[in-house]
This record gives C-alpha cells, sequence and structure tokens, in this order.
C-alpha cells in the first residue's frame, strides 16, 4: 500500500473551476431515464470517468434539497475535463431530471442504485470509451466496490472519495454518536434500538422513530437502509482487482479517516491519499466543528473543492 499525507500547501499544482465543454445525455432504462451530464476535453479521449454520488437526493452537481450546495461534482468533473478525460455525471432515479414513478420510490433498494451505476458504465462503453473508471463520492464509493468485484461490467480503475469502510449501521452510530453525545443521550440510546432492528431487517412504525429521527428513518426508506445494512465495504473491497485510488479527508464529520485505513488494510495494492484539511464534501475547512462546516463549507457554492484533488486522480488514472 502507498500511504501518502497531502499538506496542501505543499502542492504545486491548482484546481480552477472551468467552463468545460459538456452535454447532456440521457440513459434508457426499463423504468424510465437517467438524466447525466458528461463534462468533455477540448480533444479526444478514450478514458472516462463516472462520478456516483453519495446518499440521499444528491444530483450530479453535489447538491440536495436538504441544505447541500456544494458543487463538488460538477467542479470535479469540469477539473477532470480540463486534464483531458471524459466525466460523467449523472441525476440518480427520482432525482433531479432523472424520471421514476413517485409510487416505486419507498420500495428502491441499494441494489436498485448499484445496477444504475452499472448502466452507466455499460453506457460510457457503448460511447466509445475504452477505459472507465469510477469515482464514488460517500455511498458512491461502496457502490464503485460493488462494480469492481463483480466484474458484471468492465471497470478499469475506482476511486474512493470519502468512502466508508464499516458497514452503514456502524456509519449511523458513529455519526449520530458524535451529535447527540453528551446531551441528547436519550434520543441516541433510541436511535441505537432503531439502528439494531433495520439491521435485523425489521422495519420500525413511525410512532417508535422520535420527531428528531424521522428524516433519517421514515418508513418510506428503511427498505432502502435496511438494503444498504447488508452490505460490508471490505468484503466487496478484497475481491478488488482494479488499480483502486482511496481518497480521505481529515476533516470529515460524516465519514472518520479510519475508514480509509480499513479500506486500505483489504487492499494492500491500492493507493491512499489523506488530505489533513478536506472534509466529506471534497472541499477543506479550517474547523472539525459540525455547525460550523455546514454553514461555511456544506451550503457555500463558491468554495472550490480541495487544492490538490484533481491532480491526485489525474495521476492515478495515467498510471493504470
Amino acid at each position: 500500500m502507498k500511504t501518502f499525507m497531502l499538506n496542501i500547501m505543499l502542492l504545486l499544482a491548482s484546481v480552477a473551476v472551468v467552463n468545460a465543454q459538456s452535454r447532456e445525455v440521457e440513459v434508457e432504462c426499463e423504468w424510465g431515464s437517467i438524466s447525466a451530464t458528461i463534462d468533455m476535453p477540448e480533444g479526444e479521449t478514450s478514458t472516462a470517468v463516472l462520478v456516483v454520488a453519495g446518499s440521499g437526493p444528491t444530483d450530479r452537481y453535489g447538491n440536495s434539497a436538504g441544505g447541500l450546495n456544494t458543487y463538488s461534482y460538477k467542479m470535479l468533473g469540469e477539473g477532470l475535463a480540463k486534464e483531458g478525460f471524459a466525466v460523467m455525471r449523472y441525476d440518480k432515479r427520482a432525482i433531479g431530471l432523472s424520471t421514476y414513478p413517485a409510487e416505486k420510490i419507498p420500495a428502491l433498494l441499494l441494489d436498485d442504485f448499484i445496477d444504475d451505476a452499472r448502466r452507466c458504465v455499460e453506457f460510457l462503453h457503448d460511447e466509445g470509451f475504452e477505459r472507465v473508471i469510477v469515482a464514488g463520492h460517500s455511498e458512491g464509493g461502496l457502490i464503485a466496490l460493488v462494480l469492481a468485484s463483480d466484474e458484471q461490467v468492465k471497470v478499469d480503475g475506482i476511486v474512493l472519495l470519502c468512502a466508508a469502510g464499516y458497514a452503514m449501521d456502524e456509519i449511523l452510530n458513529y455519526q449520530l454518536s458524535q451529535q447527540l453525545v453528551p446531551m441528547h443521550m436519550g434520543l441516541l440510546m433510541r436511535s441505537t434500538n432503531i439502528i439494531r432492528s433495520l439491521k435485523q431487517g425489521k422495519q420500525v412504525p413511525a410512532e417508535d422513530i422520535p420527531a428528531e429521527l424521522m428524516s433519517l428513518f421514515h418508513p418510506t426508506v428503511q427498505p432502502l437502509v435496511i438494503s444498504s445494512m447488508q452490505y460490508d465495504p471490505v468484503a466487496y473491497a478484497k475481491e478488488v482487482k482494479c488499480p483502486t485510488l482511496i481518497v480521505s479527508g481529515g476533516r470529515d464529520i460524516q465519514v472518520a479517516p479510519s475508514n480509509g485505513e480499513r479500506l486500505a488494510g483489504a487492499m494492500p495494492e491500492a493507493e491512499a491519499v489523506l488530505f489533513e484539511n478536506m472534509t466529506h464534501v471534497l472541499k477543506d475547512a479550517d474547523t472539525s466543528d459540525r455547525i460550523e462546516q455546514l454553514l461555511g463549507v456544506y451550503s457555500n457554492s463558491n468554495l472550490a473543492i480541495t487544492e490538490g484533488l484533481v491532480p491526485v486522480i489525474v495521476n492515478f488514472i495515467n498510471n493504470i
């Protein structure tokens, strides 16, 4: 394993948000279509990068209606396009411009989103790209691991951006403990019991969910949460044979750097990079305080993505 502690102040390369050429595409599915943007470089390229979004209603730009306003995926796509690669960013089904029957949304499982990413990889190959690299952010990292390990489609490399190294139930317990200790111990105990039930595949009635936790454990999202909890990222990591880049953020308040370390331990040939000031949304912060990050980074569309992130990914792809 190659491990590097990167201080961004020492990096000579910088990332600029550019007006990359782009085209809008539709990936037809039996249930509707996946709407996507492909950022194109100025010259020809045989390599495409597929950006797979994190959990929740995150769109192709890296934004969501829940207050996430980063444009991180757009900045990443345009930055990589400037360096000579095509980059496909897509809206997950039922998000943005991607269509999906509303009545079917409560039955969505993680398997469905894995299938959608697989379709996008196939689409890029059909478009004539010889190499496809899957860059999965957060939950998208788990999806990248599954695609690379099951080998149902040709994946030439994966980039894991702030990806979890533990199952979803462990991640949720960690995140909630960070937010609820020590002031809300009763609420933490209730969340722990809910998570335990979901891990066992048992849905929790709405009347047993505190109002403060309803957005996270609403009955309509429980099938998705239950399905996600069944995936152990390390088990899939051990089956991956293609080149892998693991990128972690030292100021990530959602997925601690220890997750990257756990993935790296299961993938001895992987390259692991830690950006000391990077947050979960691929942008730097000078604090690890949750509220300050939510106000100053998660909602700041003008803040550039972490300096050095694009060059590290470019170097990884060029060495495949």
